[in-house]
């Protein structure tokens, strides 16, 4: 099994473990893990570009420029990627999140979507 390969089972068993974090009540860790498995996604898209970027603004930054910016990934998709970022840091990090059940639900829909989008250029 190849580097993709590996990252590919990762980002699926991240977004199984979301899905059981929810219905756990544990809104903030699905959260968490909905973006892990985008994050990985965009991770393998890249990879097989020959990019490694180092952050996650950075591989969010380099995503846009060789998949979105020239048309080719559904930028509402990336957009919902980019934004669960920054709620992925308040459910790490933050004693209060504000992460609700319609939230970590929204979250685990727009990480389906992002991997269907992103199995596209597999």
């Amino acid at each position: 099994m190849d580097e993709t390969e590996e990252f590919l089972k990762k980002a699926n068993t991240k977004l199984v473990a979301s899905k059981i974090l929810f219905e756990s009540e544990d809104y903030s860790d699905s959260v968490s893990l909905s973006y892990y498995s985008m994050f990985l996604m965009a991770k393998i898209l890249l990879i097989k570009k020959g990019f490694y970027p180092k952050t996650h603004s950075g591989m969010i930054n380099t995503f846009y420029n060789e998949y979105v910016g020239n048309g080719d990934f559904d930028e509402e998709i990336f957009k919902n990627f980019a934004r669960t970022q920054s709620l992925r840091e308040k459910s790490d990090y933050s004693a209060f999140d504000g992460i609700t059940e319609e939230i970590a639900n929204d979250k685990i829909i727009q990480a389906e979507e992002f991997i269907a989008e992103a199995q596209k250029f597999l």
